[in-house]
């Protein structure tokens, strides 16, 4: 894995940042490896933190879409009821992405409103509020992604790339 990638020159990045809740005994496998091969599979680069998984992308769409297809794969190939994906996607800085994901709950994807900009609002969500979540900047809008996919191989995107 990469430290953060500094990619100024192309525009900001949209960062991927993943958790979870563990109850008692996890019962299922670890699900980070799945989620970083779905995440590199869509052209993310990996970057080495403390968390499971955070990964940056370039496109925003793309971000949302592997981290639906994370989630729901997670949800259905390892299915362990004790340990729960939280997503945090955020376009900006590492440091905003993870306030983000600090909104989450278990087997929830939220992302900031500059996502949502950024995809011509175009992401099947639910909108949760403003938070103001750094220190010098407006409160941001909040979204929790609604999403689900009942047959996640043979569907095209949702959303535009």
């Amino acid at each position: 894995m990469a430290p953060a990638p500094e990619r100024q020159e192309a525009g900001p990045l949209i960062y991927v940042c993943v958790d979870y809740e563990a109850g008692d005994n996890p019962q299922g496998l670890d699900p980070c490896t799945l989620v970083e091969e779905i995440f590199s599979d869509n052209g993310a680069d990996l970057i080495d933190h403390e968390l499971p998984v955070v990964a940056a992308f370039d496109d925003p769409s793309i971000a949302m879409e592997a981290a639906v297809v994370g989630q729901w794969r997670v949800q259905r190939e390892i299915n362990d009821p004790n340990r729960k994906l939280r997503i945090g996607v955020h376009l900006g800085s590492l440091v905003e992405a993870l306030a983000v994901l600090g909104c989450s709950n278990g087997n929830q994807i939220i992302f900031s409103g500059a996502v949502d900009v950024a995809t011509g609002g175009a992401l099947d969500a639910r909108l949760m509020g403003q938070a103001q979540l750094w220190v010098d900047s407006e409160p941001t809008q909040l979204w929790l992604s609604t999403d689900s996919r009942p047959d996640i191989d043979g569907r095209p995107l949702r959303i535009p790339t």
